[in-house]
C-alpha cells in the first residue's frame, strides 16, 4: 500500500479495523519529553504546596489554620518553607534553562513552535466547534487535529508566555533585585502568572486525568505512546502523517533490499574456479 492509499479524511471503521487499530501503538513522546513533563508537575506541586502556606500576612492567608500548621510542622518554621520553595524553584529554573538551551533545535523550535502552540485554520474552527458542542447548538464534527488538539494548544500558549514571568519575578524575590519597591511589584506579578497557570491547569488535570475520552493522553506521559486507534479518531492529521512517514520508510526499505539483490546478482564471481591439467 502506498501513501496516497492512506485516507485523507477521517472516515468510520468497520470493528475489526477499530479492534486491530486498538492494539496498535504509536510513539507520541520521546523519553525526554516524559520526563520534563514529571519534573515539571513534581516541582510545581511543591511550589504550590509551599506557596500557599507562604502567603500569610496579619490581614489575609490564603490557606486555613490547620493548612499553616501543618506545613510549618513538616519544616519547623516558615523560614525553612521559604528556602525550600526557593530551592527548588530555582532548581527547575536550571533545569528549564538547561533543556531549551540544548534542545532549542528538537525541541524548542519543533516540538513547542510548530507542535504545541501553532495553531492553523483546523485549530481556531476546532475551538468554535468545540464551543458550540458544549453548548448543544451544532452536530458538526470536529476538524481533524495534529498530534496536540486546539484546546492543549491554548493551555501550552498561557504556559509558555507566564512561564518567563514566573521565572523573571522568582529570581527577583529571591535575590531581592532592583530595590523593595521591584520585589513588592514583583510579589504581584509571580501571584499572578501563578495563578493564571492553575486556573488553566485544573482543566488541563482533568480532561487528562478523568475525562474518558483524553485517558489515553494521560497514560501516554507514562508510557510514552497512545494506540493507534486513540490517535486515528482525535489526532486524525498527526496519525496520517505517521502513517505516510512510515509508508515511505517501508518503500525506501524494500528499494535499497531490491538494489542490494540486484547488485549482488550483477557482481562477477570474485573466486572462480580453475581448470586443472589432468596427472
Amino acid at each position: 500500500m502506498g501513501a496516497s492509499a492512506i485516507p485523507t479524511v477521517l472516515t468510520p471503521l468497520s470493528g475489526e479495523q477499530a479492534e486491530a487499530m486498538s492494539q496498535r501503538q504509536i510513539k507520541k513522546h520521546h523519553v525526554a519529553i516524559v520526563l520534563l513533563h514529571w519534573f515539571n508537575a513534581t516541582s510545581w506541586l511543591l511550589e504550590l504546596a509551599t506557596g500557599a502556606g507562604l502567603i500569610v500576612s496579619p490581614y489575609y492567608r490564603f490557606a486555613p489554620v490547620w493548612y499553616l500548621q501543618t506545613m510549618e510542622g513538616i519544616f519547623g518554621s516558615r523560614a525553612n518553607m521559604l528556602r525550600f520553595h526557593e530551592a527548588v524553584g530555582l532548581t527547575w529554573i536550571t533545569v528549564f534553562l538547561v533543556y531549551a538551551i540544548f534542545g532549542f533545535r528538537n525541541y524548542l523550535r519543533i516540538e513547542v513552535l510548530q507542535h504545541e502552540i501553532g495553531l492553523d485554520a483546523d485549530d481556531l474552527r476546532w475551538l468554535k466547534v468545540r464551543t458550540l458542542l458544549l453548548l448543544g447548538q451544532t452536530k458538526e464534527p470536529l476538524p481533524p487535529q495534529g498530534v496536540y488538539n486546539a484546546g492543549q494548544k491554548l493551555f501550552a500558549l498561557l504556559v509558555y508566555t507566564m512561564i518567563p514571568l514566573i521565572m523573571l519575578t522568582g529570581l527577583t524575590m529571591t535575590f531581592h533585585w532592583f530595590g523593595a519597591a521591584m520585589v513588592a511589584w514583583a510579589m504581584i506579578l509571580h501571584f499572578f502568572a501563578v495563578g493564571t497557570i492553575v486556573s488553566g491547569l485544573m482543566i488541563h488535570v482533568y480532561m487528562g486525568a478523568v475525562f474518558p475520552e483524553e485517558k489515553p493522553a494521560f497514560y501516554s506521559m507514562i508510557t510514552g505512546t497512545v494506540d493507534e486507534l486513540y490517535a486515528y479518531r482525535h489526532h486524525f492529521k498527526w496519525w496520517r502523517a505517521v502513517k505516510v512517514q512510515e509508508q515511505m520508510w517501508r518503500e525506501e526499505l524494500r528499494a535499497q533490499e531490491e538494489s542490494d539483490a540486484l547488485s549482488t546478482e550483477e557482481k562477477p564471481d570474485s573466486n572462480p574456479g580453475t581448470d586443472r591439467a589432468p596427472r
